[in-house]
């Protein structure tokens, strides 16, 4: 059971994710969720920093798409000018959104990583549907409401895999 929470890889900001890394794990498609895990989730647009981690992404040659569980006016804002795809209201942890993504950018899950801030959405969907998972630290303490309740449930399930050894954090965290 705590394998479907449990992350391939453990970052202590999504900065430290190198595209050399993505690369030696085959990663041909990076999807990614957007808040609080690259802005905080009142942050309509991406700063700078967010913006050269994409592009950095994008020039080692891995295509990226946004996921997210908000509505598409926030989401639309949000990759406006970065000629990035998205997907809102994704309903994440369900698999529907996922399975679009596989057939729209015709590429085998083996080849996609999804890197997120929540093991109760992020990882525990794209684990469901096989995919390489890399679990970040949240941009920032606060959420919204409903994600607060789902943090309640992490930090349970964070103790569980610290306990038994299986949440290692990753070759580049500091």
């Amino acid at each position: 059971m705590l394998k479907l929470f449990t992350p391939n890889y453990y970052i202590h900001r999504y900065t430290a994710l190198r595209p050399a890394f993505l690369k030696e794990q085959g990663i041909q498609l990076l999807i990614c969720d957007i808040d609080n895990t690259l802005v905080p989730h009142d942050v309509a647009v991406p700063d700078d920093e967010a913006i050269a981690f994409l592009e950095s992404i994008q020039d080692a040659g891995i295509q990226i798409v946004f996921i997210s569980n908000n509505v598409e006016e926030r989401v639309a804002t949000f990759a406006k000018g970065l000629n990035i795809p998205f997907y809102p209201f994704a309903m994440k942890p369900l698999p529907k959104t996922y399975r679009k993504m596989l057939k729209d950018f015709h590429v085998k899950r083996d080849v996609v990583a999804v890197l997120g801030d929540q093991l109760m959405t992020d990882i525990l969907g794209a684990n469901v549907m096989r995919f390489y998972t890399i679990l970040t630290a949240q941009v920032v303490e606060r959420d919204l409401s409903f994600t607060k309740v789902n943090r309640v449930f992490e930090n349970i399930v964070f103790s569980l895999l610290k306990v038994t050894g299986k949440l290692v954090k990753g070759e580049y965290d500091e």
